[in-house]
């Protein structure tokens, strides 16, 4: 079940050389993008991966806080995402659904604590029902409650924006929660570099 993690199941994707010039070129580019991204070293009970996108602060910030570009990228290769409400103020809260290519669908609530245009994005998140009421994570039960996600966008060099993406455990936990979380990590690799991919993709059709 735990391949099913909308998103909170992330992989560095590895890629091999084809002989033919359009493959190679095509496997270059996936390339460039493994290489520019980097899970740093992570602390235990925290998730942290980065990646650089040649593009603006702005426009990567907005594919955060527009809810209909927002859900094209969230989530593994071939989940379906969408909102059922989303007030994507500070203080707001935002109710989606996503279906994972299994038909599984699972529901959550994202709760925006600060949001800092162009600079930082902050919310807490965690699974519930259709309507909103809280669960535990349909995939496991012994997966935390909720978790703090902080955003931080840097400029890098003229069209480069460092990305950065940290997961923390929110509130009380267990002990077995914790471990849960942390044997995860593998799996947030993979789901957060498939994001990226599609972020990728819609970057470039804004070329």
């Amino acid at each position: 079940m735990r391949k099913t993690l909308g998103i909170l199941i992330l992989t560095i994707v590895s890629l091999s050389a084809c002989k033919n010039k359009e493959d190679k070129n095509s496997g270059q580019n996936n390339e460039n993008i493994k290489m520019e991204t980097k899970e740093i070293e992570n602390l235990e009970d925290t998730f942290i991966i980065s990646h650089t996108f040649e593009t603006n602060k702005k426009t990567l910030f907005n594919m955060w806080v527009d809810p209909e570009t927002y859900t094209s990228w969230m989530g593994p290769t071939g989940a379906e995402m969408s909102f059922l409400n989303s007030d994507i103020k500070e203080n707001g809260t935002a109710l989606w659904q996503m279906t994972t290519p299994d038909q599984l669908t699972k529901y959550g609530k994202l709760h925006y604590k600060t949001i800092n245009p162009n600079e930082k994005l902050v919310y807490v998140q965690n699974f519930s029902d259709k309507d909103g009421n809280f669960i535990k994570a349909p995939f496991s039960e012994t997966y935390p409650d909720s978790l703090l996600l902080t955003t931080d966008f840097v400029q890098e060099a003229e069209n480069k924006v460092k990305m950065t993406v940290k997961w923390e455990i929110f509130g009380e936990s267990t002990e077995i929660e914790r471990k849960t979380f942390n044997e995860m990590k593998p799996y947030m690799v993979k789901g957060w570099n498939e994001s990226f991919e599609k972020i990728e993709k819609l970057l470039n059709t804004k070329k």
